[in-house]
Parts: C-alpha cells; structure tokens; sequence
C-alpha cells in the first residue's frame, strides 16, 4: 500500500497466519485513515485547517491532527524550531506539495522567501481548543511530513503487538522499524548511498528504527546543477544545503523520524550538540563532499560497502543508541 507519498511494506514472521492477516487489515485501515487526515495537498481535513487558518478562522479537527500538534511541540522546542510542522507554506512554494519528483516547477524568488521568513509561522502560533484549531498567523500551513512516518511506525508495532505478532519489519518509504527478529537472526536493512547504491548495512533486532533524510529521493535541481532536498530550513526559508544524507538509529521511531530531519538541516555545525539534546547515541551524516561524520556507537553497528572521508573521529556519545537521561 501506499502511505504519505511512499511505499509500506510489511514482513511478518509468525506461526499465526489468522493473525497475522487480522493485523495487517487492521494497519492498512488506520493507515489509510492517517493518509487522509494528514495530507497537506489532496482535499481532506488538514487541507481544510489550513484553508481555515489562512482565512482567520478556526477548525475542527480530527484527533490525531490534535495528536500530531501535541507530539510536535517539544520536538520544535528541542531543536530551536528546525523541526516545525507550520512551514507547510514554504513547503508549497517550493513546490514540494507534490508526488512526482524532481520538481520541475519554477523556483521561488528572493522576495517571496523574504516575505515568507518575515511571517515567522512557527508552531507557537498554533493554538488549540477542545477539537478547535486556531492561529493568530495566517501564515501557518500545517505539513507533517516530518514526523508521520514515525507516529505510523508506532501505530503499526502496537497493532502487531496487540494481535500477538512479535516478529516483523515495518518498511514506510525509506524507513524502517524491526521487532525481535527474521527467525534466528536479527533483521539486515540497507542504507541507500546518496552518490551510488548502498553505502552499508545494519543488522536491527528487538525494537530498533533507522530512519533517514538526504537529498537522493525527493528533491529539484538547483541552478548551479546540484540537488536542492525537500527538507527546508526554517531560519533561511530555502532548502537544506551541505549534507546529502543522515541516519538515525533508535529504539523510538517517532524521534529517530524527527531527529533525521534536524540533523540534516543542522549540518556538521550542529551534529554533536543536536545528537545530545535528542538523546542519541547512533546516529550519521555524509555531506555533499562525501565527508562522513559518525558517533563510536553508530559506527560499531553499520557495515560500511565504501569509506568515505571522515571529518574527524568518531563521536563519543556512549555505547548506547539511546543515551540515558541525566
């Protein structure tokens, strides 16, 4: 099926077959509903939030819209608005509200990204009440395309786990969510090389995610011929530049989901501070000069197909892909 734009995928290991169907009939629907009510483009109950706000009026929502404002907000105070769910405007102008890639429309001017930084629509401004949303900016479109993947991996794994399945993959795009293992053996995902096929491979087991973000998949061609991702700086209003690609591994999908997005607009400059104000001990990035930066514990659980240059040693963030709270 598809979902949000990419394919989900499902691979079950199970001596429950009933089940096992049950489960994934039960997933597909919720998905589906979830594709509904959170699509930022396609006529449907965030597009008609968004029509709302932009007119000065407020909206009744669904309550997993409520849901995805109330899980975002401190992903927005935790990495100082570089994950924002209100830039679904910007989003729209550079002509990412689509699903056909590379976009080939035309590009923003200076002005209208001006106009736009001028705005400053930023979660803050979101106010709700009871089923009602609200903003005191009409400049706030709500997109959450940051962080759904994440909340529907959390959705699929609970299913699983209610209807007794403890073995499985969960595939939504690029990313993935394993529980326990495939048989005897742990789970073998590929991470995608943004300059060739696959640049190595992780072995995932119990309740693992790896998410990712670069520049290879959605993406337009910038003047100077180089790619220009679908993931928007909020300070600049224009795309993410510098890095082509970012991995998170974590035990929880939704921050590992949050946290790819971040680290790839934070680029180098923000990678260390960024993996320890988000808790994470596994985590990559490759800039677009090839340049890898990588934490020891990151680096003890990928098989890398290439070597890339490293910019710098390892980081030490502790043996865990989770670090621990003080």
């Amino acid at each position: 099926m598809v979902v949000f734009g990419s394919e989900a995928d499902f691979d079950v290991v199970t001596d429950q077959p009933d089940q096992a169907r049950q489960a994934l009939g039960h997933i597909a629907e919720r998905l589906a509903e979830y594709d509904h009510e959170w699509h930022p483009w396609i006529p449907g109950p965030l597009v008609d939030i968004n029509r709302a706000i932009a007119n000065g009026e407020r909206a009744e929502a669904p309550a997993s819209v409520i849901m995805l404002i109330d899980r975002s907000r401190p992903f927005q105070s935790m990495t100082d608005g570089l994950y924002d769910p209100a830039i679904g405007g910007l989003l729209e102008m550079w002509g990412f509200h689509t699903s056909e890639f590379p976009v080939t429309t035309p590009a923003p001017d200076d002005d209208q990204v001006r106009r736009w930084r001028e705005s400053l629509p930023t979660l803050d401004s979101v106010h709700i009440e009871g089923r009602w949303i609200s903003s005191d900016n009409p400049n706030v479109q709500l997109d959450f395309g940051a962080i759904a993947e994440g909340i529907a991996a959390e959705e699929a794994a609970r299913t699983f786990s209610d209807y007794g399945i403890n073995n499985a993959l969960i595939t939504l795009g690029g990313d993935v969510y394993a529980l326990g293992k495939r048989g005897k053996r742990p789970w073998r995902v590929a991470l995608r090389d943004p300059f060739g096929d696959v640049l190595g491979g992780v072995e995932l087991s119990g309740r693992e995610a790896l998410f990712t973000s670069g520049n290879y998949n959605k993406f337009r061609e910038a003047p100077d011929g180089t790619r220009w991702a679908h993931v928007l700086d909020p300070r600049t209003g224009m795309p993410s530049s510098g890095v082509a690609a970012v991995a998170v591994l974590h035990p929880d999908p939704v921050l590992a989901d949050v946290a790819a997005t971040a680290l790839l607009i934070g680029g180098p400059a923000r990678f260390i501070e960024l993996s320890q104000r988000m808790k994470l001990g596994c985590t990559l990035l490759l800039t677009e000069q090839n340049e890898l930066m990588i934490t020891r514990a990151m680096q003890a659980r990928v098989t890398l197909q290439r070597q890339p240059v490293m910019l710098g040693e390892p980081v030490d963030l502790g043996d865990s892909c989770a670090q621990k709270t003080p």
